[in-house]
């Protein structure tokens, strides 16, 4: 099922990458802080009613980058979370075969 091999290579990903993970998680939350600065730099910079001024801000084009940009540190934030889920995983179930063949060993 899951030999040692493949248990070396997870959890040599987890460890290699702890600090990926960490700064990419840190790179979204700077990117969001970069979306809500954008939006209230340019609605203070617009004229009209608040609607009016929200919806210009909302499609303005320093707006719209910056949420492109956030969306982008989403997405690499999550592929690295999402194989780092898996990996643990493989360890987790390794963890519960080889505890299950002890188990069955001492029976």
């Amino acid at each position: 099922m899951i030999d040692n091999e493949r248990l070396e290579s997870a959890l040599a990903y987890l460890s290699h990458t702890d600090e990926l993970s960490a700064s990419l998680k840190a790179d979204v939350a700077r990117r969001e802080y970069a979306c809500d600065l954008a939006r209230r730099r340019v609605f203070l910079l617009a004229t009209g009613s608040i609607e009016e001024r929200k919806a210009f801000a909302e499609v303005h084009e320093d707006v719209q980058r910056a949420e492109g940009q956030r969306a982008d540190a989403i997405v690499a934030y999550e592929r690295i979370r999402a194989k780092r889920t898996t990996e643990a995983l493989i360890v987790d179930v390794w963890r519960s075969v080889e505890s299950s063949r002890r188990a069955g060993a001492m029976t």
